[in-house]
Protein backbone atom coordinates (compact mmCIF):
# COMPACT_ATOMS: atom_id res chain seq x y z
CA UNK A 1 0.00 0.00 0.00
CA UNK A 2 3.08 2.09 0.85
CA UNK A 3 4.84 2.09 -2.53
CA UNK A 4 1.17 2.16 -4.27
CA UNK A 5 0.82 5.82 -2.23
CA UNK A 6 4.45 6.60 -3.43
CA UNK A 7 4.10 5.59 -7.27
CA UNK A 8 0.67 7.98 -6.94
CA UNK A 9 2.67 10.89 -5.69
CA UNK A 10 5.31 10.41 -7.75
CA UNK A 11 3.50 10.28 -10.46
CA UNK A 12 1.45 13.67 -9.62
CA UNK A 13 4.70 15.51 -9.34
CA UNK A 14 5.67 14.20 -13.31
CA UNK A 15 2.51 15.35 -13.90
CA UNK A 16 2.42 18.69 -12.32
CA UNK A 17 5.91 19.67 -14.04
CA UNK A 18 5.56 18.10 -17.48
CA UNK A 19 2.31 20.35 -17.48
CA UNK A 20 4.32 23.01 -16.70
CA UNK A 21 6.99 22.61 -18.25
CA UNK A 22 4.44 21.86 -21.61
CA UNK A 23 2.74 25.34 -20.29
CA UNK A 24 5.72 27.10 -20.59
CA UNK A 25 7.43 25.86 -23.49
CA UNK A 26 3.54 25.90 -25.49
CA UNK A 27 3.12 29.42 -24.71
CA UNK A 28 6.13 30.77 -26.54
CA UNK A 29 4.78 30.63 -30.03
CA UNK A 30 2.18 32.79 -28.25
CA UNK A 31 4.35 35.47 -27.24
CA UNK A 32 6.37 35.42 -30.34
CA UNK A 33 3.12 37.43 -31.16
CA UNK A 34 3.44 39.78 -28.94
CA UNK A 35 4.79 43.23 -31.29
CA UNK A 36 6.88 45.10 -28.92
CA UNK A 37 10.68 43.17 -29.74
CA UNK A 38 11.79 43.91 -25.84
CA UNK A 39 8.51 42.90 -24.53
CA UNK A 40 8.69 39.35 -26.65
CA UNK A 41 12.39 38.71 -25.92
CA UNK A 42 11.90 38.88 -22.03
CA UNK A 43 8.45 37.30 -22.58
CA UNK A 44 10.35 34.21 -24.25
CA UNK A 45 13.21 33.73 -22.20
CA UNK A 46 10.78 33.31 -19.11
CA UNK A 47 9.02 30.82 -20.73
CA UNK A 48 12.09 29.41 -22.15
CA UNK A 49 13.94 29.25 -18.66
CA UNK A 50 11.36 28.03 -17.15
CA UNK A 51 10.10 25.60 -19.19
CA UNK A 52 13.20 23.97 -19.11
CA UNK A 53 13.46 24.45 -15.01
CA UNK A 54 10.63 22.42 -14.89
CA UNK A 55 11.89 19.50 -17.23
CA UNK A 56 14.87 19.20 -14.96
CA UNK A 57 12.77 18.50 -12.48
CA UNK A 58 11.54 15.05 -14.63
CA UNK A 59 14.87 14.60 -14.91
CA UNK A 60 15.26 14.72 -10.49
CA UNK A 61 12.12 13.00 -10.07
CA UNK A 62 12.94 9.68 -13.00
CA UNK A 63 16.79 9.50 -12.82
CA UNK A 64 17.63 5.60 -11.91
CA UNK A 65 20.76 6.73 -9.90
CA UNK A 66 21.56 9.52 -7.18
CA UNK A 67 24.52 10.84 -9.29
CA UNK A 68 21.87 11.41 -12.45
CA UNK A 69 19.60 13.61 -10.07
CA UNK A 70 21.88 15.07 -8.36
CA UNK A 71 22.93 16.37 -11.92
CA UNK A 72 19.76 17.53 -13.02
CA UNK A 73 18.93 19.12 -9.91
CA UNK A 74 22.38 21.14 -10.56
CA UNK A 75 21.32 22.13 -14.19
CA UNK A 76 18.12 23.17 -12.82
CA UNK A 77 19.93 25.61 -10.17
CA UNK A 78 21.66 27.23 -13.57
CA UNK A 79 18.54 27.26 -15.42
CA UNK A 80 16.62 28.65 -12.54
CA UNK A 81 18.64 31.11 -11.25
CA UNK A 82 18.29 32.80 -15.37
CA UNK A 83 14.28 32.76 -14.73
CA UNK A 84 15.07 35.68 -12.30
CA UNK A 85 16.91 37.91 -15.02
CA UNK A 86 14.36 37.05 -17.44
CA UNK A 87 11.87 37.78 -15.60
CA UNK A 88 13.55 41.58 -14.71
CA UNK A 89 13.99 42.07 -18.48
CA UNK A 90 10.66 40.77 -19.45
CA UNK A 91 9.29 43.37 -16.61
CA UNK A 92 11.15 46.43 -17.34
CA UNK A 93 10.24 45.95 -21.29
CA UNK A 94 6.51 45.66 -20.58
CA UNK A 95 6.31 48.63 -18.20
CA UNK A 96 8.23 50.76 -20.76
CA UNK A 97 11.17 51.31 -18.78
CA UNK A 98 15.21 51.40 -19.84
CA UNK A 99 17.19 49.20 -16.95
CA UNK A 100 17.20 46.35 -19.57
CA UNK A 101 18.60 48.27 -21.89
CA UNK A 102 21.07 50.06 -19.92
CA UNK A 103 24.91 48.56 -20.73
CA UNK A 104 26.05 48.94 -16.99
CA UNK A 105 22.44 46.72 -15.89
CA UNK A 106 23.43 44.43 -18.26
CA UNK A 107 26.90 44.18 -17.29
CA UNK A 108 25.95 44.06 -13.67
CA UNK A 109 23.36 41.26 -14.03
CA UNK A 110 25.61 38.80 -16.14
CA UNK A 111 28.47 39.33 -13.76
CA UNK A 112 26.10 38.52 -10.88
CA UNK A 113 24.61 35.77 -12.54
CA UNK A 114 27.63 34.00 -13.38
CA UNK A 115 29.01 34.37 -10.14
CA UNK A 116 25.78 33.00 -8.41
CA UNK A 117 26.05 29.67 -11.31
CA UNK A 118 29.61 29.43 -10.50
CA UNK A 119 29.56 28.85 -6.95
CA UNK A 120 26.32 25.97 -7.64
CA UNK A 121 28.40 24.29 -10.17
CA UNK A 122 31.47 24.22 -7.70
CA UNK A 123 29.38 23.00 -4.75
CA UNK A 124 30.97 19.63 -5.48
CA UNK A 125 33.95 21.25 -4.31
CA UNK A 126 32.92 23.04 -1.30
CA UNK A 127 29.39 21.46 -0.62
CA UNK A 128 28.36 24.62 1.11
CA UNK A 129 25.66 24.95 -1.32
CA UNK A 130 23.12 22.02 -0.85
CA UNK A 131 23.54 18.03 0.27
CA UNK A 132 21.52 15.69 -0.97
CA UNK A 133 20.28 11.59 0.14
CA UNK A 134 17.79 9.28 -0.86
CA UNK A 135 14.99 9.25 1.20
CA UNK A 136 12.26 6.46 0.24
CA UNK A 137 9.43 8.72 1.89
CA UNK A 138 6.52 9.15 0.58
CA UNK A 139 8.17 8.33 -2.43
CA UNK A 140 12.23 7.57 -3.86
CA UNK A 141 13.31 11.04 -4.36
CA UNK A 142 16.59 13.20 -3.67
CA UNK A 143 16.09 15.05 -0.21
CA UNK A 144 18.26 18.18 -0.34
CA UNK A 145 19.74 19.96 2.73
CA UNK A 146 20.50 23.63 1.66
CA UNK A 147 23.10 25.40 2.79
CA UNK A 148 23.88 28.96 3.72
CA UNK A 149 25.07 30.08 0.72
CA UNK A 150 21.64 28.46 -0.84
CA UNK A 151 19.51 30.46 1.32
CA UNK A 152 21.64 33.83 0.71
CA UNK A 153 20.98 33.22 -3.57
CA UNK A 154 17.21 32.01 -2.61
CA UNK A 155 16.61 35.67 -1.09
CA UNK A 156 18.40 37.85 -3.75
CA UNK A 157 16.70 35.97 -6.12
CA UNK A 158 13.36 36.26 -4.23
CA UNK A 159 14.21 40.04 -3.95
CA UNK A 160 15.07 40.66 -7.53
CA UNK A 161 11.71 38.70 -8.23
CA UNK A 162 9.99 41.30 -5.83
CA UNK A 163 11.04 44.55 -7.70
CA UNK A 164 10.08 42.93 -11.41
CA UNK A 165 6.62 42.60 -9.54
CA UNK A 166 6.73 46.07 -7.85
CA UNK A 167 7.05 47.43 -11.87
CA UNK A 168 4.35 45.37 -12.70
CA UNK A 169 1.79 46.15 -10.27
CA UNK A 170 2.93 49.90 -10.67
CA UNK A 171 2.22 49.91 -13.53
CA UNK A 172 -1.19 48.13 -13.36
CA UNK A 173 -2.51 50.44 -10.72
CA UNK A 174 -1.40 53.54 -12.93
CA UNK A 175 -3.29 51.53 -16.32
CA UNK A 176 -6.46 52.83 -17.11
CA UNK A 177 -8.14 49.58 -16.79
CA UNK A 178 -9.72 47.47 -15.03
CA UNK A 179 -6.20 45.38 -14.21
CA UNK A 180 -7.45 42.97 -11.14
CA UNK A 181 -7.18 40.23 -13.06
CA UNK A 182 -3.98 40.64 -14.61
CA UNK A 183 -2.77 41.39 -11.10
CA UNK A 184 -4.35 37.93 -9.29
CA UNK A 185 -2.49 36.51 -12.52
CA UNK A 186 0.92 38.24 -11.85
CA UNK A 187 0.40 37.18 -8.19
CA UNK A 188 0.47 33.45 -9.21
CA UNK A 189 4.14 33.62 -9.83
CA UNK A 190 4.47 34.24 -6.19
CA UNK A 191 2.00 31.86 -4.93
CA UNK A 192 5.23 28.77 -4.97
CA UNK A 193 6.70 30.31 -2.18
CA UNK A 194 3.95 29.14 0.05
CA UNK A 195 4.47 25.82 -1.46
CA UNK A 196 8.22 26.16 -0.39
CA UNK A 197 7.51 27.39 2.87
CA UNK A 198 5.01 24.52 3.19
CA UNK A 199 7.90 22.11 2.15
CA UNK A 200 10.68 23.44 4.21
CA UNK A 201 8.05 23.22 8.21
CA UNK A 202 6.84 19.55 6.88
CA UNK A 203 6.88 15.91 5.34
CA UNK A 204 4.00 16.58 2.99
CA UNK A 205 5.49 18.01 0.10
CA UNK A 206 9.20 17.17 -0.87
CA UNK A 207 11.75 19.94 -0.39
CA UNK A 208 12.00 21.35 -3.93
CA UNK A 209 11.70 25.15 -5.53
CA UNK A 210 8.11 25.90 -6.97
CA UNK A 211 8.63 28.45 -8.95
CA UNK A 212 7.75 27.05 -12.12
CA UNK A 213 4.33 26.71 -11.77
CA UNK A 214 3.56 29.84 -11.14
CA UNK A 215 5.41 31.11 -14.27
CA UNK A 216 3.37 28.79 -15.94
CA UNK A 217 0.61 29.66 -14.49
CA UNK A 218 1.44 33.38 -15.12
CA UNK A 219 1.88 32.33 -18.80
CA UNK A 220 -1.43 30.71 -20.19
CA UNK A 221 -2.93 33.38 -18.13
CA UNK A 222 -1.92 36.60 -19.69
CA UNK A 223 -1.04 34.89 -23.31
CA UNK A 224 -4.81 33.14 -23.30
CA UNK A 225 -7.11 33.80 -20.51
CA UNK A 226 -6.59 37.71 -20.32
CA UNK A 227 -4.34 38.25 -23.63
CA UNK A 228 -5.94 41.24 -24.92
CA UNK A 229 -6.28 43.35 -21.43
CA UNK A 230 -2.50 42.56 -21.51
CA UNK A 231 -1.82 43.57 -24.45
CA UNK A 232 -3.90 46.79 -23.94
CA UNK A 233 -2.03 47.52 -20.53
CA UNK A 234 0.90 48.03 -22.61
CA UNK A 235 -0.16 49.69 -25.65
CA UNK A 236 -2.55 52.55 -24.08
CA UNK A 237 -1.51 52.42 -20.54
CA UNK A 238 -0.29 55.50 -19.98
CA UNK A 239 -2.90 57.08 -22.67
CA UNK A 240 -5.22 59.34 -20.49
CA UNK A 241 -7.48 59.46 -23.15
CA UNK A 242 -10.60 57.15 -23.65
CA UNK A 243 -9.54 53.57 -25.98
CA UNK A 244 -11.28 51.32 -27.36
CA UNK A 245 -10.25 48.02 -29.11
CA UNK A 246 -12.11 46.12 -31.64
CA UNK A 247 -11.51 43.16 -33.58
CA UNK A 248 -11.42 42.31 -37.00
CA UNK A 249 -15.53 42.46 -37.19
CA UNK A 250 -15.10 46.12 -35.51
CA UNK A 251 -16.66 44.23 -32.24
CA UNK A 252 -15.49 45.32 -28.57
CA UNK A 253 -12.96 43.57 -27.10
CA UNK A 254 -11.73 46.27 -24.35
CA UNK A 255 -11.84 49.76 -23.33
CA UNK A 256 -10.05 51.04 -20.73
CA UNK A 257 -11.48 53.45 -17.74
CA UNK A 258 -11.77 56.79 -19.31
CA UNK A 259 -13.95 54.88 -22.15
CA UNK A 260 -15.92 53.59 -19.51
CA UNK A 261 -16.32 57.04 -17.64
CA UNK A 262 -17.25 58.71 -21.06
CA UNK A 263 -19.84 55.65 -22.45
CA UNK A 264 -21.28 54.39 -19.44
CA UNK A 265 -23.26 52.26 -21.71
CA UNK A 266 -19.90 50.00 -22.75
CA UNK A 267 -20.48 48.14 -19.35
CA UNK A 268 -21.39 44.53 -20.74
CA UNK A 269 -20.75 45.47 -24.55
CA UNK A 270 -17.89 42.85 -25.09
CA UNK A 271 -17.86 40.99 -28.42
CA UNK A 272 -20.95 43.38 -29.83
CA UNK A 273 -20.82 45.99 -32.59
CA UNK A 274 -19.02 49.10 -31.73
CA UNK A 275 -21.77 50.80 -34.02
CA UNK A 276 -24.31 49.38 -31.38
CA UNK A 277 -23.06 50.51 -28.60
CA UNK A 278 -21.48 53.71 -29.38
CA UNK A 279 -22.98 56.37 -31.59
CA UNK A 280 -20.46 55.91 -33.94
CA UNK A 281 -20.91 55.69 -37.71
CA UNK A 282 -20.39 52.30 -39.85
CA UNK A 283 -17.43 53.67 -41.67
CA UNK A 284 -14.47 53.64 -39.26
CA UNK A 285 -11.45 54.08 -41.76
CA UNK A 286 -10.63 57.33 -40.96
CA UNK A 287 -11.29 60.34 -38.57
CA UNK A 288 -14.76 61.80 -37.33
CA UNK A 289 -16.44 63.68 -34.39
CA UNK A 290 -19.11 61.98 -32.12
CA UNK A 291 -21.18 64.27 -29.67
CA UNK A 292 -21.54 62.82 -26.40
CA UNK A 293 -25.03 64.29 -24.31
CA UNK A 294 -24.72 64.95 -20.73
CA UNK A 295 -25.16 68.13 -18.48
CA UNK A 296 -23.52 69.70 -21.49
CA UNK A 297 -22.61 67.97 -25.24
CA UNK A 298 -18.91 67.16 -25.33
CA UNK A 299 -17.34 66.66 -29.01
CA UNK A 300 -14.39 64.26 -29.68
CA UNK A 301 -12.57 63.66 -32.59
CA UNK A 302 -12.43 59.53 -33.05
CA UNK A 303 -8.89 58.06 -34.12
CA UNK A 304 -9.09 54.68 -35.75
CA UNK A 305 -5.38 53.39 -35.64
CA UNK A 306 -4.92 49.82 -36.95
CA UNK A 307 -3.11 47.36 -35.32
CA UNK A 308 -0.56 44.81 -36.63
CA UNK A 309 -3.09 41.26 -37.21
CA UNK A 310 -0.20 39.59 -35.70
CA UNK A 311 -0.36 40.81 -32.10
CA UNK A 312 -3.44 39.33 -30.79
CA UNK A 313 -6.95 39.33 -32.43
CA UNK A 314 -7.30 43.16 -31.58
CA UNK A 315 -7.17 44.80 -35.12
CA UNK A 316 -8.33 48.26 -34.34
CA UNK A 317 -7.58 50.73 -31.51
CA UNK A 318 -10.29 53.78 -31.10
CA UNK A 319 -8.95 56.72 -29.38
CA UNK A 320 -11.44 59.44 -28.39
CA UNK A 321 -9.42 62.89 -28.22
CA UNK A 322 -11.52 65.67 -26.85
CA UNK A 323 -12.16 68.54 -29.40
CA UNK A 324 -15.50 70.39 -27.50
CA UNK A 325 -13.51 73.52 -27.18
CA UNK A 326 -12.25 73.25 -31.06
CA UNK A 327 -15.85 71.98 -32.14
CA UNK A 328 -17.70 74.73 -30.50
CA UNK A 329 -15.32 77.44 -31.84
CA UNK A 330 -16.26 76.05 -35.56
CA UNK A 331 -19.70 75.84 -34.64
CA UNK A 332 -19.92 79.63 -33.44
CA UNK A 333 -17.76 80.39 -36.63
CA UNK A 334 -20.87 78.60 -38.40
CA UNK A 335 -23.57 80.40 -36.92
CA UNK A 336 -21.59 83.51 -37.41
CA UNK A 337 -21.19 83.00 -40.96
CA UNK A 338 -24.99 81.78 -41.10
CA UNK A 339 -26.20 84.83 -39.12
CA UNK A 340 -24.04 87.46 -41.45
CA UNK A 341 -25.79 85.75 -44.37
CA UNK A 342 -28.99 86.13 -42.79
CA UNK A 343 -28.43 89.69 -42.32
CA UNK A 344 -27.08 90.47 -45.49
CA UNK A 345 -30.48 88.56 -46.80
CA UNK A 346 -32.13 90.70 -44.83
CA UNK A 347 -31.04 94.22 -45.49
CA UNK A 348 -31.04 93.82 -48.96
CA UNK A 349 -35.00 92.18 -48.83
CA UNK A 350 -35.83 95.99 -46.78
CA UNK A 351 -33.45 98.14 -49.42
CA UNK A 352 -35.04 96.41 -52.14
CA UNK A 353 -38.64 96.57 -50.58
CA UNK A 354 -37.52 100.25 -49.44
CA UNK A 355 -36.14 101.60 -52.74
CA UNK A 356 -39.48 100.36 -54.58
CA UNK A 357 -41.94 101.93 -52.26
CA UNK A 358 -39.56 105.21 -52.65
CA UNK A 359 -38.84 104.93 -56.48
CA UNK A 360 -43.13 104.54 -56.89
CA UNK A 361 -43.42 107.44 -54.47
CA UNK A 362 -41.16 109.69 -56.16
CA UNK A 363 -42.72 108.76 -59.16
CA UNK A 364 -46.55 109.24 -57.70
CA UNK A 365 -45.00 112.72 -56.16
CA UNK A 366 -44.06 113.98 -59.40
CA UNK A 367 -47.23 112.99 -61.35
CA UNK A 368 -49.09 114.86 -58.46
CA UNK A 369 -46.90 118.05 -58.97
CA UNK A 370 -47.55 117.56 -63.32
CA UNK A 371 -51.26 117.92 -62.33
CA UNK A 372 -50.95 120.68 -60.46
CA UNK A 373 -51.86 118.66 -57.05
CA UNK A 374 -49.87 119.85 -54.67
CA UNK A 375 -51.13 118.69 -51.33
CA UNK A 376 -51.34 114.63 -52.98
CA UNK A 377 -47.53 115.28 -53.96
CA UNK A 378 -46.76 116.57 -50.27
CA UNK A 379 -48.39 113.38 -48.91
CA UNK A 380 -46.55 110.98 -50.93
CA UNK A 381 -43.39 112.68 -50.12
CA UNK A 382 -44.34 112.18 -46.38
CA UNK A 383 -44.75 108.88 -47.31
CA UNK A 384 -41.21 108.21 -48.72
CA UNK A 385 -39.87 110.10 -45.20
CA UNK A 386 -41.62 107.90 -43.23
CA UNK A 387 -40.18 104.63 -44.75
CA UNK A 388 -36.88 106.16 -44.92
CA UNK A 389 -37.44 106.76 -40.62
CA UNK A 390 -38.61 103.01 -40.73
CA UNK A 391 -35.32 102.04 -42.92
CA UNK A 392 -33.45 103.52 -40.19
CA UNK A 393 -35.10 101.90 -37.32
CA UNK A 394 -34.33 98.27 -39.49
CA UNK A 395 -30.57 99.72 -39.61
CA UNK A 396 -30.63 99.97 -35.93
CA UNK A 397 -32.21 97.27 -34.89
CA UNK A 398 -29.57 94.83 -36.59
CA UNK A 399 -26.92 96.73 -35.33
CA UNK A 400 -27.99 96.29 -32.27
CA UNK A 401 -28.35 92.80 -32.88
CA UNK A 402 -25.22 92.40 -34.08
CA UNK A 403 -23.39 93.50 -30.37
CA UNK A 404 -25.94 90.80 -28.98
CA UNK A 405 -24.87 88.36 -31.82
CA UNK A 406 -21.43 87.03 -29.90
CA UNK A 407 -22.06 83.85 -28.43
CA UNK A 408 -22.04 83.97 -24.76
CA UNK A 409 -19.15 82.36 -22.58
CA UNK A 410 -20.87 81.90 -19.64
CA UNK A 411 -24.88 82.18 -18.14
CA UNK A 412 -25.78 83.47 -14.75
CA UNK A 413 -29.00 82.62 -12.95
CA UNK A 414 -31.40 84.86 -13.74
CA UNK A 415 -34.84 85.62 -12.31
CA UNK A 416 -36.83 84.67 -15.27
CA UNK A 417 -40.22 86.34 -13.92
CA UNK A 418 -38.56 89.43 -12.97
CA UNK A 419 -37.01 89.67 -16.75
CA UNK A 420 -40.20 88.91 -18.27
CA UNK A 421 -42.12 92.30 -16.34
CA UNK A 422 -39.18 94.27 -17.20
CA UNK A 423 -39.65 93.75 -20.64
CA UNK A 424 -43.29 94.05 -20.63
CA UNK A 425 -42.73 97.67 -19.53
CA UNK A 426 -39.96 98.30 -21.96
CA UNK A 427 -41.68 97.35 -24.85
CA UNK A 428 -44.99 98.68 -23.88
CA UNK A 429 -47.20 95.83 -26.42
CA UNK A 430 -50.38 97.72 -27.37
CA UNK A 431 -53.54 95.48 -26.30
CA UNK A 432 -51.07 92.58 -25.46
CA UNK A 433 -52.25 90.96 -21.57
CA UNK A 434 -48.67 89.70 -20.52
CA UNK A 435 -49.02 87.06 -18.00
CA UNK A 436 -45.84 87.08 -15.69
CA UNK A 437 -44.30 83.01 -14.79
CA UNK A 438 -44.36 82.01 -11.17
CA UNK A 439 -40.75 82.84 -9.34
CA UNK A 440 -37.91 80.62 -11.34
CA UNK A 441 -34.34 80.66 -12.23
CA UNK A 442 -33.01 80.28 -15.51
CA UNK A 443 -29.32 80.88 -16.93
CA UNK A 444 -29.21 82.76 -19.44
CA UNK A 445 -27.64 86.68 -20.04
CA UNK A 446 -29.71 88.83 -19.18
CA UNK A 447 -29.24 91.30 -21.60
CA UNK A 448 -30.22 89.20 -24.20
CA UNK A 449 -33.23 87.51 -22.58
CA UNK A 450 -34.65 91.08 -21.98
CA UNK A 451 -34.09 91.67 -25.70
CA UNK A 452 -35.45 88.32 -26.79
CA UNK A 453 -39.10 89.31 -24.83
CA UNK A 454 -39.12 92.67 -25.71
CA UNK A 455 -39.19 91.40 -29.25
CA UNK A 456 -41.61 88.91 -28.99
CA UNK A 457 -43.87 91.47 -27.53
CA UNK A 458 -43.91 93.98 -29.79
CA UNK A 459 -43.88 91.76 -32.61
CA UNK A 460 -47.23 90.13 -31.46
CA UNK A 461 -48.71 94.02 -30.72
CA UNK A 462 -47.86 94.59 -34.43
CA UNK A 463 -49.56 91.29 -35.41
CA UNK A 464 -53.08 91.10 -33.72
CA UNK A 465 -51.94 89.64 -30.95
CA UNK A 466 -53.60 90.09 -27.39
CA UNK A 467 -52.61 88.02 -24.75
CA UNK A 468 -48.79 86.55 -23.72
CA UNK A 469 -48.64 83.61 -21.13
CA UNK A 470 -45.02 82.73 -20.60
CA UNK A 471 -44.84 79.39 -18.98
CA UNK A 472 -41.95 77.55 -17.62
CA UNK A 473 -40.85 74.30 -19.12
CA UNK A 474 -38.26 72.12 -17.74
CA UNK A 475 -35.65 72.81 -19.70
CA UNK A 476 -36.77 77.02 -20.84
CA UNK A 477 -39.91 78.12 -21.33
CA UNK A 478 -42.65 78.63 -23.64
CA UNK A 479 -44.75 81.96 -24.88
CA UNK A 480 -48.53 80.98 -25.69
CA UNK A 481 -50.25 83.67 -27.59
CA UNK A 482 -53.65 83.72 -29.75
CA UNK A 483 -51.59 85.25 -32.73
CA UNK A 484 -52.41 82.75 -35.45
CA UNK A 485 -49.07 82.96 -38.08
CA UNK A 486 -49.92 82.66 -41.95
CA UNK A 487 -51.10 79.63 -43.20
CA UNK A 488 -48.91 79.94 -46.33
CA UNK A 489 -45.52 80.32 -44.54
CA UNK A 490 -44.09 77.41 -43.16
CA UNK A 491 -42.80 77.63 -39.56
CA UNK A 492 -38.91 77.82 -40.52
CA UNK A 493 -39.59 80.29 -42.80
CA UNK A 494 -40.57 82.53 -40.09
CA UNK A 495 -37.68 82.64 -38.53
CA UNK A 496 -35.76 83.92 -41.65
CA UNK A 497 -34.29 86.81 -42.42
CA UNK A 498 -34.78 86.27 -46.21
CA UNK A 499 -38.17 85.41 -46.00
CA UNK A 500 -41.54 84.94 -43.91
CA UNK A 501 -43.47 88.09 -42.74
CA UNK A 502 -42.98 91.44 -45.34
CA UNK A 503 -44.07 93.79 -42.74
CA UNK A 504 -41.18 96.37 -42.12
CA UNK A 505 -41.23 96.87 -38.86
CA UNK A 506 -41.82 92.88 -37.64
CA UNK A 507 -40.51 91.38 -40.37
CA UNK A 508 -36.86 90.77 -38.80
CA UNK A 509 -38.52 90.52 -35.05
CA UNK A 510 -38.81 86.26 -35.11
CA UNK A 511 -35.46 86.37 -37.00
CA UNK A 512 -33.76 89.14 -33.98
CA UNK A 513 -35.72 86.05 -31.51
CA UNK A 514 -34.22 83.18 -33.10
CA UNK A 515 -30.69 85.07 -32.93
CA UNK A 516 -30.91 86.04 -29.45
CA UNK A 517 -32.10 82.25 -28.47
CA UNK A 518 -28.97 80.44 -30.54
CA UNK A 519 -26.19 82.66 -28.69
CA UNK A 520 -27.49 81.86 -25.28
CA UNK A 521 -26.88 78.18 -26.47
CA UNK A 522 -30.87 77.24 -26.89
CA UNK A 523 -33.48 76.48 -29.57
CA UNK A 524 -36.40 77.58 -30.67
CA UNK A 525 -39.01 76.52 -32.77
CA UNK A 526 -43.16 77.65 -33.53
CA UNK A 527 -46.20 75.39 -32.88
CA UNK A 528 -49.76 75.91 -34.50
CA UNK A 529 -52.23 75.32 -32.38
CA UNK A 530 -56.15 75.52 -32.93
CA UNK A 531 -56.70 79.38 -31.70
CA UNK A 532 -53.04 80.57 -31.55
CA UNK A 533 -49.25 79.41 -31.29
CA UNK A 534 -46.63 78.74 -29.36
CA UNK A 535 -43.24 80.22 -29.42
CA UNK A 536 -40.94 77.51 -27.42
CA UNK A 537 -37.96 78.17 -25.79
CA UNK A 538 -35.61 74.64 -25.25
CA UNK A 539 -32.00 73.48 -23.82
CA UNK A 540 -31.65 76.21 -21.17
CA UNK A 541 -31.40 75.28 -17.53
CA UNK A 542 -34.20 75.86 -15.53
CA UNK A 543 -34.58 75.84 -11.27
CA UNK A 544 -37.64 76.11 -10.11
CA UNK A 545 -38.56 77.18 -6.38
CA UNK A 546 -34.86 78.40 -6.77
CA UNK A 547 -33.85 81.33 -4.50
CA UNK A 548 -34.10 84.13 -5.95
CA UNK A 549 -30.93 85.79 -7.77
CA UNK A 550 -29.10 88.61 -6.28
Amino acid sequence: MSALLGFSMQAVYGVFFLVAALACLGSIARARAVDDRDTRHGLIGLLLTSGLWALTYLGIIYSPTTTLKEAWYTVGLVVGFGTVFAWLYFCSAYTDRTYHETRLTQLVGLGLYAFVVGIKLTNPIHGEYFTARIVQEPFTHLAIQHGTVHWLATGLAYVLAAVGLFMLFEAFANAGYDTRSLGGLTALTALPIALDLVAFESTALIDIIYAPLGVAAFAVGVLFVARDRFLAVQLTGNIPEPVVFLDEDDRIREYNDAAARLFPMLSGTRGQSVTAALPMDQDLSGQEIVAVEGEETQYFLVNASPLTSVQSNICRMLVFVDVTRLERQRQELERHNEQLEDFSAGIRHELLNSLQVVGGQVSAAGTALEAGNVGQARETLSTVSRRAREMETVVDGLSTLARHGQTVDELEPIRLDDVVADARDAARPDGVAVDVPPATTIEADRTRLHELFVSIFQFLSHNGGTDARVAIRPDGFVVETDWVPPEELADDELFEYSGGLTDTKTGLTLPKVRTLVRVQGWEVALERMDEGSRIVVSGARVHEDARPSS
